[in-house]
């Protein structure tokens, strides 16, 4: 991968992972009230998964490198409302304004890069092209988080950590515009309306065909359901017993877990590679179904140990597992689809995605009306290693 493309892949996560660790800290100086936090996370939240599908579609029709583009410039245009606005309302068509950024964003330029080592290297390089772009995105949101929360020291207005992600998010745009290469060529000459019906016929079509793509599909679903329930609950489940003193660790933790999320992509990497797995698509499905199911495993310890060393090694356990399984999902399911549609199915994924996070939250707060956080951990760990077994169960089926 080019050294530009490289940066391109770094910086995108970057620009996400410096406001997580402060999002709500930024909205709230600029604006929100507690009472309105909620509602702008549900804009947000709301806009990216009802474009998610069709960002995808209309990637694959009008081309990677114009849809990123796009994304890039509404996500521009949310710093930059973020910065200047004194006004919920302002906040809140920001929020809208960075969901569609975030679903354009999604499938599109990965698409692109994906296809383009596939052209040179094969299926057979396809292990590599994708441990390549986790492990950089992983150390893009690892240190962006990191930063984030050391902007948010020195400037609790937060101006400057807004100030650097417009930079960036300019410097991006220039990145793509200059280094990016895609020679787009319609596939028809028929009416746009003509097309969007052909994908949408031709993708749905390919879902009936493929056992595996419907099985990673529905796979991201118990995904979404497993890491949110992380991602939600082990700031508390560690809080209780953590010394007040030691609350800047939960930052190392988060980055720790990037670390082990890239470890893991590479030494499934190292694995697929050693043993030809390519060859066989019966082979890495052996490999693929004894780390998801490890997963709930490593989620329910996580969430019922009281020890903090032992919670930190869990935690960069679980990210391991995670990352090792997603080296083998993602490998399997681009070497199923064709080029045509790899957006799109990109797209459809990371919609079942945050599905699986939705449910994680009405499940959650179901839960924690009627019992303590330890039931939650339990019972979702539980709900999603179910899950995964059902899915296991009828793949061999069929």
């Amino acid at each position: 991968m080019k050294l530009s493309h490289k940066l391109i892949f770094f910086i995108s996560p970057f620009c996400i992972g410096i406001t997580a660790p402060v999002f709500s800290l930024v909205l709230l100086s600029h604006g929100a009230t507690l009472e309105s936090l909620s509602i702008c996370v549900g804009i947000f939240a709301a806009t990216v998964v009802l474009l998610e599908l069709p960002s995808g579609i209309l990637t694959d029709l009008i081309g990677r490198k114009r849809t990123f583009l796009i994304s890039q410039c509404f996500m521009l245009c949310y710093f930059l409302l973020v910065l200047f606005s004194r006004n919920v309302l302002l906040l809140a068509i920001a929020c809208a304004i960075q969901g569609i950024g975030r679903a354009f964003s999604s499938g599109s330029l990965e698409a692109l890069e994906i296809e383009a080592y596939m052209k040179e290297k094969g299926t057979e390089g396809l292990s590599k092209i994708n441990s390549t772009l986790a492990v950089i995105t992983s150390a893009g949101l690892a240190s962006g988080s990191l930063c984030g929360g050391l902007f948010g020291y020195l400037d609790p207005t937060y101006t400057l950590l807004l100030a650097v992600c417009i930079l960036l998010e300019a410097f991006l745009l220039i990145l793509t515009l200059l280094f990016v290469k895609e020679r787009w060529e319609k596939t028809s000459d028929a009416t746009s309306m003509i097309q969007l019906k052909n994908q949408v016929h031709n993708l749905f079509s390919s879902l009936k065909r493929s056992k595996i793509i419907i099985t990673i599909l529905a796979m991201s679903v118990m995904l979404g359901l497993g890491l949110s329930t992380i991602e939600v609950y082990w700031q508390p489940a560690l809080k209780l017993f953590l010394p007040e003193h030691l609350g800047w660790i939960f930052g190392i933790i988060n980055c720790l877990g990037y670390l082990g999320m890239s470890l893991g992509n590479k030494g499934a990497e190292r694995i697929w590679r050693h043993w030809h797995l390519s060859e066989n698509v019966k082979r890495p499905m052996m490999c693929y179904w004894p780390l998801r199911l490890l997963l709930p495993f490593t989620i329910l310890l996580l969430g019922l140990c009281g020890n903090i060393p032992v919670f930190i090694f869990l935690f960069i356990l679980t990210y391991f597992v995670l990352g090792a399984g997603n080296l083998f999902e993602d490998t399997i399911f681009h070497s199923s689809i064709d080029n045509s549609q790899r957006a799109s199915m990109m797209s459809l994924s990371s919609l079942f995605l945050r599905s699986g996070g939705i449910l994680t939250s009405i499940l959650g707060s179901l839960i924690l009306t009627g019992f303590s956080l330890p039931y939650v951990w339990i019972l979702l760990s539980a709900a999603t290693g179910a899950g995964i077994l059902l899915l296991m169960v009828l793949y061999r089926r069929r």
